[in-house]
């Protein structure tokens, strides 16, 4: 194998890659980047058998081939390169590295035993704009459980319906719908998406502009995006029926400016307990929104925000920091909470846009 390319398009596939291989190999092929080299490009894949990544740069090949190279290691010496080309040759089980002012020599790994990337048929498929999926994804993550107790519950939930796609994560402690239009017609069925395979999609979609295109089948997830393939698994099991837990009638609702209560969220952090615990209170006759919290160790803190409300006096508890975590996908000033009653979950939304929101349950001590 003997190829040329420059040293930004080299490290920025190998980086990318990178992040894809798995992290305790159970094989060391698996901790390793397969660079192979053909007619005109160099294609770089990696996987750790939940996902998995190729990227295909153009490259001046003089001599075709195959090779894994240990992922850290290559990133490693690439990462201290700027500018210029870096002409790459493996022979006797060693890449040999050289660029105007550095040069290596890199152990291979026998690449025979590389997992092959699967391939999902363009038979199911549906497609939006690539920010449009970014900003489902980023909107809902948070919210998937990091525990495998419901194994169901560490995924993403895709499905699509008349012209939109949905994206839901629950942890059973707060749940988060985000709304994005399809460009496709028909409908797309409950595709269960790991939670941490679709955080590393995100790197790849962040630089990407226009549409995407996403195939699936049973067991599978993929798209194809310029120069870039990704395919996940889907995850077994059955999500929960989400809708039966979503509040359809409010008995209180408040109107408060997201600033102000980000604001204050944060500052009673000082004061919250381990449990990081808020009482929320509000006031309809003296439109206030009162937000307090107390350590016993430490004090105690109450904050008074104006707000617009309707509905009756309501006062429950809630965790400080899910309530902060709803508010980073809502772009509005003006955020809406409705509460359906005492020991009800609590709905915030952006005020004048319906394609989010965020439900946080409760606490009862």
């Amino acid at each position: 194998m003997k190829f040329e390319s420059t040293t930004e398009h080299f490290f920025s596939a190998a980086s990318l890659v990178a992040r894809f291989v798995q992290k305790q190999a159970s094989m060391p092929v698996l901790s390793s980047i397969l660079i192979t080299a053909e007619s005109g490009s160099v294609v770089f894949r990696a996987t750790n058998l939940e996902c998995g990544v190729e990227i295909t740069l153009p490259a001046k090949v003089v001599e075709g081939g195959v090779s894994a190279v240990p992922s850290g290691t290559l990133v490693g010496f690439l990462s201290n390169i700027r500018g210029g080309a870096v002409a790459a040759s493996v022979e006797g089980g060693v890449m040999r590295l050289k660029t105007e002012r550095a040069s290596a020599a890199i152990k291979t790994i026998p690449h025979e035993d590389f997992p092959i990337l699967p391939r999902v048929s363009a038979e199911k498929s549906f497609s939006l704009k690539a920010g449009d999926l970014l900003k489902l994804f980023r909107s809902v993550l948070h919210c998937a459980a990091t525990s495998n107790i419901k194994p169901e519950q560490q995924g993403v939930l895709l499905y699509g319906e008349v012209g939109k796609l949905y994206a839901v994560a629950t942890d059973s402690f707060r749940l988060a719908e985000k709304q994005a239009p399809l460009k496709s017609k028909g409908s797309v069925p409950r595709l269960l998406v790991p939670a941490k395979n679709a955080a590393e999609l995100l790197r790849i979609l962040e630089p990407i502009k226009g549409d995407v295109e996403v195939y699936y089948n049973e067991n599978q997830i993929s798209l194809q995006v310029e120069s870039v393939y990704y395919t996940s698994r889907l995850l077994d099991g059955s999500f929960p029926n989400y809708q039966q837990v979503v509040p359809k009638d409010f008995s209180t609702e408040v109107i408060v400016l997201k600033e102000d209560l980000a604001q204050a969220l944060k500052g009673l952090t000082v004061f919250s307990d381990k449990f990081q615990q808020v009482s929320l209170s509000v006031d309809p006759k003296g439109k206030t929104l009162v937000l307090a919290s107390r350590n016993s160790d430490v004090g105690e803190e109450e904050c008074s925000l104006k707000a617009a409300v309707s509905g009756g006096a309501i006062k429950m508890s809630f965790n400080g920091k899910y309530l902060g975590d709803g508010l980073a996908p809502l772009l509005g000033e003006n955020i809406r909470m409705q509460i359906s009653g005492a020991g009800r979950p609590l709905l915030l939304k952006d005020a004048s846009d319906d394609s989010y929101f965020y439900l946080a349950m409760p606490m009862n001590r």
